[in-house]
């Protein structure tokens, strides 16, 4: 007699629920042709705290431009993290003088964006440009929130699954904040770029998405820590299930309503992954919601007839609208093809079950099979415990902003950059400077 508590969780059911696709953050192009300090030079480097600021950026920038194109997920942390107050005390600065932070050259900021895939290749997007701070910013942050999503498919990819949960939350919750609280402040700003000229990440339809499928991959690694335990609530890690099939779902609606130019850029392997998940999810809760019923020790027919179901959804789909595994599993070109092996030895695994407790029903338990699961049994509603967290960062607070101010071209044979006097050699005086030395001299009672 077959008891369902007794069939162990296979090896290849884990490594399916925690499949990943591999996030990485975008590039900075030609990083090395835009100097702050050579933008400011006017303006900023003749004030010591400016200057210092100024240099500062400029390094940071190669810092993390480094970082990003060698795909260091916790260098692009470090060095996003450690380049963000500084830009956004630049940033401040300018907003408070707007008219004397003078610009010697324009500043042009270049993203390939992290998550898109019309650029070379295909794992990359194109070059987007913006003269705006406001998207430096904006993109450091989105770095931020990338390289912990890569940080978490690393952690997957070890079995340290809490770690991966502790990244993917992080990762979703300042795309959270991006949504919510920074691109609502550009929009405010009175900002004139146009949504669809940026990458997804730097978007607030493509932030409020990703910050739904990070969290969905976060609870898949909770889902894989559960099923290593010594005991199994199968009824509660399929409303898991469940609930990671509705935010995938919930990522897909948001973003083909909020973000549709940015949808049809994601990679084609991105979208097929993505496919795969919400089936396999929702197989994944087929499966363990038989196994939960099967456990209760009533309805043995029953719980048959759902594991019939899930098996029947992890065979590849006979076309883009019928339900089942995407086809590209069986296509050695696709990235879904790694995972092949794995879903045969899951439905083997299925299969063993389906014939132990066939058996059972019909020596044992002569319990009634139906001929399709009855909809009052099917799971309709799942549960999401993961939650975005409000990110909090010290670079978040308000920073002190630094002094901004065109000074005139220095005297010759040295370098003082203090005002020149009114009637400093070479400097011709304006009808201003004569009425205020008039004015002096009639209040000095001097002659005029």
């Amino acid at each position: 007699m077959s008891d369902g508590d007794d069939v162990p969780i296979p090896p290849s059911l884990i490594r399916l629920a925690t499949s990943l696709h591999q996030y990485n953050a975008g590039s900075i192009d030609s990083a090395n042709k835009l100097t702050f300090s050579k933008s400011f030079k006017s303006s900023g480097m003749h004030h010591p705290a400016t200057s210092s600021l100024l240099r500062t950026l400029d390094s940071n920038r190669v810092d993390l431009a480094t970082s990003l194109t060698s795909k260091d997920a916790a260098g692009v942390e470090g060095n996003a993290t450690r380049y963000l107050p500084s830009i956004r005390r630049l940033l401040l600065s300018c907003e408070v003088q707007p008219d004397t932070a003078v610009l010697d050259t324009k500043l042009n900021f270049q993203w390939r964006g992290a998550l898109e895939g019309d650029g070379p290749g295909g794992t990359c997007g194109k070059v987007r440009s913006s003269q705006a701070l406001m998207y430096e910013v904006s993109m450091t942050i989105s770095s931020i929130a990338i390289a912990h999503a890569s940080l978490g498919c690393s952690s997957s990819q070890t079995g340290d699954f809490a770690s991966s949960v502790t990244n993917f939350k992080k990762a979703a919750s300042i795309m959270d904040y991006m949504h919510t609280k920074h691109l609502p402040q550009w929009v405010s700003l009175g900002s004139s770029t146009s949504e669809g000229d940026l990458p997804i990440e730097c978007t607030s339809g493509g932030c409020a998405g990703f910050s739904r499928v990070f969290l969905a991959h976060a609870q898949q690694m909770a889902i894989a820590k559960a099923l290593q335990g010594d005991t199994i609530n199968f009824g509660l890690v399929a409303k898991l299930c469940k609930g990671v099939q509705g935010e995938i779902d919930e990522f897909v609606k948001m973003l083909r309503k909020d973000a549709a130019v940015h949808y049809c850029r994601l990679p084609p392997p991105y979208l097929k992954y993505i496919a795969f998940q919400i089936a396999l999810q929702e197989a994944l809760t087929m499966y363990f919601n038989a196994r939960a019923t099967w456990n209760k020790g009533s309805e043995f027919g029953l719980a048959l007839a759902m594991m019939y179901d899930a098996r029947s959804m992890l065979e590849v789909r006979a076309s883009v609208t019928s339900r089942g595994i995407p086809e590209d599993i069986e296509n050695s070109n696709s990235a879904l093809y790694v995972l092949r092996g794995e879903l045969v030895n899951f439905r083997s695994h299925v299969d063993k079950i389906v014939e132990g407790w066939k058996r059972d029903v019909d020596t044992v338990y002569f319990d009634k099979i139906p001929n399709t699961v009855p909809v009052a049994s099917v799971l309709k509603k799942g549960m999401v415990m993961m939650k975005v967290e409000p990110w909090s960062h010290a670079s978040l607070g308000d920073p002190e902003p630094v002094p901004l101010s065109v000074q005139a071209p220095a005297p010759p044979g040295g370098e003082d950059y203090s005002a020149p006097s009114p009637t400093a050699p070479g400097i011709e005086r304006t009808d201003s400077d004569l009425a205020r030395e008039l004015q002096a001299k009639l209040n000095a009672g001097e002659d005029v």
